[in-house]
């Protein structure tokens, strides 16, 4: 409010609203902040976007910012905004807070005496500079809601995809039941051991090659590719040499070869471009009562 004999009931109350719309993993958020005031005088403001879902490298920054606004002897104004993101690619995004930046100023002598009144819901981000003066500036804030994005996407997907058989077990349960990460909708659609056999010599390597496909089409997706390929290559050596570990002592030497072989092809050219010749090399290791092809341990 605003000291002075003829601003007895003079004061000014901000506003905060939007819309979010979502389809799939995009999010459209509209946001406006207002001032309506009592009296004549000057101001300025701009509303823009907090990021704040925990884990996020960006919880507690402001990651848009809508167009400002200023006026002189006047008793309204407003910032408008719009902002799509993209799940996919966006770390972050499932909890958000309009922030609404304020500054006013008295024409007559008038001084602030008093902070804003805030409607409902509102909350101030910091506490009002200039009380006592002709100026008053203050941060407001709507409070954190929530755009239906899953929080942390990035950070699960990496969950998924990373070396061990606690990720694999993971990503398995993932995919023989699709309800555990529903929200986050990953790409789970697989070729299996595209440019290769998916199951050498009868070595099951067909579901690490599902696996690194899940990690190639979600980080290409994500426009993350380029930094991840290398560990998303060495999770499907892991995979492969695990799938070698259930089978015999006689038998394990050529599943090796061809857990290397597939795994160089892989981290060389991106895709399984094994050679027959190369099967062939893997098969002359293998015993010769194994009649060719390799049985698991039981």
């Amino acid at each position: 409010m605003v000291g002075g004999a003829e601003l007895a009931d003079a004061g000014c109350t901000p506003y905060i609203s939007g819309t979010i719309s979502k389809v799939g993993l995009t999010v459209r958020i509209d946001y406006l902040a207002e001032v309506l005031c009592n009296f004549y005088l000057a101001g300025a403001g701009q509303a823009y976007l907090i990021e704040r879902t925990s884990g996020s490298p960006y919880n507690g920054q402001a990651v848009a910012a809508a167009t400002p606004f200023s006026f002189v002897n006047g008793y309204y104004g407003y910032s408008y905004g719009a902002v799509l993101i993209d799940g996919r690619v966006y770390d972050g995004g499932a909890q958000i807070e309009v922030g609404f930046n304020l500054a006013l100023q008295t024409l007559n002598g008038g001084i602030w005496i008093g902070c804003l009144a805030l409607p409902n819901g509102l909350r101030y981000l910091g506490a009002c500079s200039g009380l006592g003066t002709s100026t008053v500036s203050v941060a407001v804030g709507s409070g954190e809601i929530s755009t239906g994005l899953a929080p942390n996407r990035l950070t699960v997907l990496e969950s998924l995809t990373s070396p061990g058989s606690g990720s694999y077990d993971a990503w398995n349960i993932g995919r023989f039941y699709p309800a555990t990460y529903a929200a986050y909708e990953f790409d789970w659609s697989t070729n299996l051991c595209t440019g290769a056999p998916d199951n050498p010599l009868g070595f099951t390597f067909e579901s690490a090659c599902a696996r690194h496909d899940f990690g190639y089409r979600n980080y290409k997706a994500a426009q993350r590719f380029a930094a991840n390929k290398d560990r998303l290559d060495l999770a499907f050596y892991g995979d492969l040499q695990r799938v070698c570990a259930t089978y015999g002592d006689a038998v394990r030497p050529a599943c090796y070869a061809l857990a290397t072989a597939y795994y160089e092809a892989a981290r060389i050219f991106g895709i399984l471009n094994v050679t027959p010749e190369q099967i062939d090399d893997a098969a002359e290791l293998l015993p010769d009562t194994s009649a060719g092809r390799a049985v698991p341990l039981t």
